[in-house]
């Protein structure tokens, strides 16, 4: 990675550690899996004492055998899914975004987004702007544009806050087939994926499985006055479904497994800018690109492989291999009428 400035680490390590909020990391953790050069170990030490320093103790620091680890100290981070950008501003933008819309974390983007706002070089900060204007009302999509409005604002101010006070909500929604339900409903979680959000809920009819509902077919939401209480098997299910890649297509109690693709070496900036699941690893080789990553084999993986064409070709599992065989020749069968 490249040297960064004070301020870039900062949102880089702030980010990194409330998107792994049940876990602690010593300095040297985190410079390793921020990429971050030995180099710098003094800076990201500052870094670290800078976080620890804002009000409100969002960062914690505390020693385990006489090692210093630090963990992100925040209520209800698990129920927001942070995305994994690459660009450090998008994620200034983002944190900034939050605070717009999920009160419970207001106080905290501000204090972090005004001290690291102010460290940045002047010209990274007239782009924090234009990025801020731009993507005001899509940032949550990294940019892109499946019509994330003021209205869908408001829905997921909702469901947020419905999160935070464990209350059921009213919905009106679109499925697959352009059908309308309006329906009770129990919201865990909000997750991003794929550039569209996503809430997670809890079934009522059937106890301990979950679904997904896509933020942009929300016609409206509402609140009840009828609370739930929240069950911590169920909320760590979805998470295991999130980890796995199995949170659309995939099954309630979703089974890993390795996956190996190889591609041609054309695509890498494409796969770079697209990873299927944040397990995803990709090695170049000299004659192609070998793509490993850890999740569950299901319709969603298989669409994702076939969108490449022939120049993806699986080495392994087995069964991935079967589900493309079998489309491809359904496909053949189709087009051969």
């Amino acid at each position: 990675m490249e040297n960064l400035g004070r301020g870039e680490r900062m949102v880089r390590i702030f980010v990194y550690l409330m998107a792994h909020y049940n876990n602690h990391y010593s300095v040297t953790d985190i410079m390793q899996h921020l990429d971050i050069p030995a180099s710098e170990l003094r800076s990201v030490q500052r870094d670290m004492q800078a976080l620890i320093n804002i009000p409100g103790d969002y960062i914690e620091r505390y020693t385990e055998f006489g090692k210093v680890y630090y963990q992100a100290n925040v209520p209800k981070a698990d129920k927001l899914v942070f995305p994994e950008f690459s660009d450090t501003l998008l994620h200034l933008v983002f944190l900034k975004r939050v605070a717009n819309i999920y009160p419970a974390s207001a106080s905290l983007v501000n204090n972090l987004t005004t001290q690291i706002s102010g460290s940045l070089p002047k010209k990274s900060q007239d782009t924090l702007s234009q990025l801020s204007s731009a993507l005001n009302n899509r940032i949550l999509f990294m940019g892109s544009a499946p019509g994330f409005d003021e209205a869908s604002a408001k829905n997921l101010y909702t469901f947020l806050r419905a999160i935070c006070e464990h209350r059921k909500v009213q919905v009106r929604y679109t499925d697959n087939w352009g059908n309308f339900t309006d329906k009770v409903r129990i919201p865990l979680m909000i997750v991003m994926h794929q550039g569209d959000i996503y809430v997670g809920c809890t079934s009522q009819s059937h106890a301990g499985a979950t679904y997904t509902l896509k933020l942009c077919r929300v016609e409206s939401v509402k609140l009840t006055q009828e609370q739930f209480i929240e069950d911590a098997k169920v909320l760590e299910a979805l998470r295991a479904r999130i980890r796995a890649g199995a949170l659309l297509l995939g099954e309630q109690s979703p089974k890993s497994e390795e996956v190996v693709i190889l591609f041609e070496k054309q695509i890498l900036n494409t796969l770079k800018e697209h990873p299927y699941h944040q397990s995803m690893h990709i090695e170049e080789r000299k004659n192609d690109l070998r793509v490993t990553m850890k999740v569950e084999v299901n319709d969603l993986l298989k669409q994702w492989v076939m969108y490449y064409g022939n120049i993806a070709t699986v080495k392994q599992p087995e069964e991935l291999k079967r589900m493309i065989r079998e489309t491809a020749k359904k496909l053949v069968e189709k087009y051969e009428k």
